[in-house]
């Protein structure tokens, strides 16, 4: 539960830098997704091998971050902590794969460890885009992007409920648990024999509420819940600017940077 808290209260904080007014937030939602999908298709389609051509994609969620002020350090926290994720998906590749692949200021390294490596960072920028994409944006407008774009209504639905109904559970656990530690006169750990008696209570309150926000909404005269909100407009600029986003990326999927800048240093090296 603690873990599921925290993540409630990051989504809630998520939501709070969506609340911007610089030009990236007033970005068209389908535009931003647009976009993002073609960077990771192009983050994901480079060879399992492959490091020095996924290091250029960095760029761009860390311009995007800053042109939208979003805070960095912020993001890259959230993102490290989802590191571990990462590193159990490709744990054993090294144990796996002992191809030979050369050596790096004189270790031997395989194709294990690249491929390992690899596997970091395509999670990184993953993990770091989607939450670029989330904190310039917002929940509602995604879900409100996606429907336009042609998703499944039920999907959508889902998607709107459980994101809504997620802050209610946790709200009740919070109070749940305050009120148990009132009792016992301190803030020691639940005993593991009154989880059980707790989570069915937890999930009985939630439904309740839930009934009662629901009752509300009809009374109120009904809403969609695709989040009911004025549908955004696709600006020529705003096309534009995906547009040239889309190509840059596409251009450093088709090219190793990477490789291209340190065949430049060298020749002017030499």
């Amino acid at each position: 539960m603690p873990l599921f808290t925290d993540a409630a209260r990051q989504f809630r904080q998520m939501d709070r830098f969506s609340c911007g007014n610089t030009g990236f937030h007033r970005l068209d939602a389908r535009i931003k997704i647009g976009a993002f999908l073609v960077f990771q298709i192009c983050v994901l389609s480079w060879p399992p091998q492959e490091i020095t051509g996924l290091l250029p994609f960095f760029l761009f969620p860390v311009c995007v971050i800053r042109m939208a002020g979003l805070p960095l350090g912020y993001l890259l926290k959230r993102t490290l902590w989802l590191l571990p994720v990462a590193v159990m998906i490709g744990l054993f590749n090294p144990l796996v794969d002992r191809t030979p692949a050369g050596e790096w200021f004189g270790i031997p390294v395989t194709q294990g460890i690249i491929s390992f490596i690899s596997i970091i960072l395509r999670c990184m920028l993953t993990i770091l885009g989607a939450f670029t994409l989330l904190a310039s944006t917002g929940f509602a407008p995604l879900c409100r992007g996606l429907r336009q774009l042609g998703a499944p209504r039920i999907l959508i639905t889902l998607l709107a409920f459980l994101y809504r109904y997620a802050f209610i559970l946790m709200d009740e656990f919070q109070n749940m648990l305050m009120a148990f530690r009132s009792r016992r006169g301190g803030s020691g750990s639940v005993p593991l024999s009154t989880w059980g008696a707790m989570t069915g209570q937890l999930l009985l309150r939630t439904f309740g509420r839930a009934e009662r926000i629901y009752q509300a909404v009809l009374c109120r005269g009904g809403e969609d819940p695709e989040f009911v909100s004025a549908p955004g407009v696709i600006t020529m600029r705003g096309v534009a600017g995906g547009i040239l986003f889309c190509a840059l990326v596409i251009l450093f999927r088709c090219f190793n940077v990477t490789m291209l800048a340190g065949q430049c240093a060298r020749s002017l090296l030499s």
